[in-house]
């Protein structure tokens, strides 16, 4: 498979997973507050043209006749490290296309260089990484008690973001925005837009 097939491929992935979350209606939003798309263009001043995003989700206050938030999400299917020019590139996008009102996300199978996972973070930029699956080892074990209630460990979700060939049992989604960490889409996802909806209509 082709590099560009592969990356087409993964988006769809990411794609179908963001589809799954909003139409159950377990983000805290309705659904009908929520247009999904994929390679949709939004204009920007700078470039006079329209600037091509791998996803985008337009979140639209009740009342609203426009969209109040857009979160958008790169999806980078890489074998190794990701630079930080990647990074920086990614934030120029987001802050020709709508300022403020814009939330970014990088969804990735590689790792993050370490430079690229600060700059994320200073910038606001959430980074999800979906282990291949040749990097996650499912054991089946018997749970007791005590052992469902254990937290997610921030240092391992660091490690699973910066270490290219970093091993996981049990878990295949390390996910970090605005200073939270998470094992699944749900909750980044419930966090992120339910937030900014709450946010846009106080204010």
């Amino acid at each position: 498979m082709n590099t560009v097939s592969r990356g087409n491929q993964f988006e769809d992935r990411v794609f179908s997973a963001l589809c799954s979350e909003v139409n159950a209606e377990r983000l805290g939003i309705l659904p009908r507050q929520c247009a999904l798309f994929q390679k949709k263009g939004y204009f920007s001043r700078d470039r006079d043209s329209d600037i091509i995003l791998d996803i985008s989700i337009e979140v639209t206050i009740p009342g609203a006749t426009t969209w109040s938030l857009l979160w958008v999400c790169e999806c980078k299917d890489y074998s190794g490290s990701i630079p930080v020019d990647n990074v920086e590139e990614f934030k120029a996008k987001l802050d020709q296309i709508a300022g403020k009102n814009v939330k970014g996300l990088l969804a990735i199978t590689g790792a993050l260089q370490s430079g690229a996972s600060a700059y994320a973070r200073a910038h606001g930029i959430g980074v999800v990484r979906i282990l291949p699956s040749n990097q996650v080892d499912w054991v089946l074990h018997l749970k007791t008690v005590h052992s469902l209630e254990g937290g997610l460990d921030a240092s391992e979700f660091n490690r699973a973001l910066t270490s290219p060939g970093y091993r996981s049992k049990n878990r295949n989604f390390f996910g970090r925005s605005d200073g939270y960490i998470f094992d699944n889409w749900r909750g980044l996802l419930s966090k992120a837009l339910a937030t900014a909806v709450s946010d846009r209509a106080d204010g």
